[in-house]
């Protein structure tokens, strides 16, 4: 079985074996789309694993983007995100970036809150916060691995994180 893979918003680092989009007309970039005009080129159930690396966060439209993804995405496709953490400094320092996330800003998608009946179903398959320097992060580790990422976040600032990464899974 073939995996058919998407990767939105790949500028010019899109890997081999994806089809990649973006609203810049680089090398690399199979179609040319303003990724907040929908609907994006693709059909219905298109593909099986789609990957978004630091692009929700240039994105006016998060809802818009997941109702989206849940359209071209089979059932049971995998949909990869990596977004700076709100605490970093790379969350702040992009003029390009719009929206600033917390580790938990999927829950309300994949735990039946307010935006689930709009955006499809998803499953949480798994989240993870990056830190910086060991060191550095010894403390805001300890916190999230023993009281949870929502306690950790209301002193993420004097404990910033990196990236968050997660990964869900779409259900039809």
């Amino acid at each position: 079985m073939v995996v058919r893979k998407l990767d939105v918003g790949c500028g010019s680092g899109k890997q081999d074996g994806y089809i990649g989009i973006d609203i810049l007309d680089v090398e690399g970039v199979d179609v040319v789309w303003d990724l907040e005009q929908y609907p994006w080129p693709f059909k219905d159930n298109s593909f099986d694993y789609i990957k978004a690396f630091h692009l929700i966060e240039h994105l006016n439209d998060q809802v818009g983007f997941f109702k989206e993804i849940h359209r071209i995405a089979d059932n049971n496709a995998i949909l990869h995100i990596e977004t700076p953490h709100f605490s970093s400094s790379n969350s702040w320092a992009d003029p390009t970036h719009v929206k600033h996330f917390s580790v938990l800003f999927t829950d309300p998608i994949t735990k039946g809150g307010y935006l689930s009946d709009a955006v499809g179903c998803y499953e949480l398959v798994s989240r993870r916060v990056s830190f910086g320097a060991l060191f550095g992060s010894i403390r805001a580790r300890l916190i999230s691995k023993i009281f949870g990422y929502a306690q950790w976040e209301k002193k993420a600032f004097m404990m910033p994180a990196r990236n968050i990464f997660i990964d869900l899974k779409v259900v039809k």
